[in-house]
């Protein structure tokens, strides 16, 4: 067992989507949601950051809410190290159906020290599947007081490490309508 939590962060509003919740996207017979929370299974727990409980309830998994409603990511990256019960907590956004099991399981493994674990694809940082430490919450508060809700600045300010060697294909969002049309 991996002694992490798995943190879902499906509290954004769809815009570029038409407003249809990305997290209930259906692919390759499962939705988004369904598919992340199968690959947290290893994991100590499995939560779900989202500001409407109630349509999360049937998935049978801790569903918490925003404190700081409109900030974006940094929020709900906030309530789920807020919430968690491990100190180290998996974020990832609920819109990456190419996600797999071996990234899930190499990130929840690695014993370095670190405030935040970044993978790093194709010379860019992935915030949104990056594991953080409940030692930040003051870090990220401060910066949500200050409307600063930039994930790259943060991350940068605080002890990072990168983790290399993923294929980008894996780390893809689907954002909008012709992304999700794309997806094999």
């Amino acid at each position: 067992m991996i002694n992490k939590t798995l943190a879902i962060l499906a509290g954004g509003q769809s815009s570029r989507m038409n407003y249809n919740n990305k997290a209930f996207l259906d692919y390759r017979g499962k939705s988004f949601i369904e598919y992340l929370i199968s690959l947290g299974k290893d994991y100590k727990e499995v939560i779900i950051v989202a500001n409407d409980q109630e349509i999360y309830k049937k998935f049978n998994v801790r569903v918490v809410k925003d404190m700081y409603v409109g900030n974006g990511p940094l929020s709900g990256i906030h309530s789920a190290l807020k919430n968690a019960t491990t100190d180290k907590v998996l974020c990832i956004a609920c819109d990456m159906p190419l996600m797999n099991e071996e990234i899930i399981k190499t990130l929840g493994e690695y014993k370095g020290e670190y405030q935040v674990l970044v993978p790093k694809v194709d010379n860019r940082l992935q915030p949104l599947c990056s594991i953080y430490s409940k030692s930040i919450i003051g870090n990220i508060e401060d910066s949500l007081n200050r409307n600063e809700n930039k994930l790259q600045r943060l991350i940068t300010s605080l002890e990072y490490k990168i983790i290399e060697g993923f294929c980008d294909e894996s780390f893809k969002n689907v954002n909008t309508p012709e992304e999700y049309r794309s997806l094999d």
